[in-house]
């Protein structure tokens, strides 16, 4: 039989790091140590699930409890608590995105927003990152390498844009150019379920410059 994933029913309003204390996750002296270190936060805002990130706990384990205790923040919302959209930029666009869905066109969010003006590609991929907890990385140093690509087969890396960046015994880690649940769901299936897998967003040019190179089988990742 199918595992059913677990889905929380409605209840008292908690936060993702009450959530995670619960799960035995994080323990609540680094749940205090992550909303410390997110206040003395220089530069943009991140929010308690890229803080906790950065200390190393599980990116799986962090999407989970966000997913099924319905705490990822909407996109619309991440991109207003940037500066990037005003409130009332997102509603017209929510508007719009609505009056559309009743002709039976389905456009998402991100990409209405970039139709009508109001943000660009790379700021759509900061929101992304925030919204997935996916860390945006640069690949200008890294050297591709056959043998990597080889974990998910170039057909397969070609077509939806993945790039191998590390693989062991004990984890494995893509950078992709956008976030798709499906496609990420399905990498993690692949491997056995005590690896552990990451996924980084990278910019649609540099992997497509990555993954268009003559890979040396003998390569050696350069990336950290």
């Amino acid at each position: 039989m199918a595992q059913m994933k677990e889905k929380i029913l409605p209840g008292p309003e908690k936060k993702l790091g009450q959530i995670l204390v619960e799960r035995n996750i994080i323990s609540p002296l680094r749940l205090q140590a992550a909303l410390d270190r997110q206040k003395k936060q220089p530069g943009r805002y991140k929010y308690l699930g890229e803080i906790l990130l950065e200390m190393g706990i599980p990116q799986g384990k962090i999407n989970e409890a966000l997913d099924a205790h319905g705490k990822r923040k909407p996109l619309g919302e991440i991109l207003v608590d940037l500066g990037i959209l005003t409130p009332d930029q997102l509603r017209k666009a929510l508007e719009k995105q609505g009056q559309l869905a009743k002709m039976g066109i389905r456009r998402p969010l991100g990409k209405l927003l970039l139709e009508m003006g109001y943000i660009r590609h790379e700021t759509l991929r900061e929101a992304f990152s925030k919204h997935f907890n996916m860390p945006m990385i640069s690949l200008k140093t890294f050297l591709p390498s056959t043998s990597l690509q080889k974990a998910v087969g170039e057909a397969y890396a070609l077509k939806h844009r993945i790039l191998v960046l590390e693989n062991d015994s004990t984890k494995v880690r893509f950078a992709v150019a956008e976030p798709n649940p499906f496609i990420m769901e399905e990498l993690k299936k692949a491997f056995p379920p005590g690896k552990r897998v990451e996924f980084y967003l990278a910019s649609p040019a540099e992997i497509d410059f990555c993954l268009k190179q003559k890979f040396d089988p003998f390569s050696f990742s350069y990336y950290r």
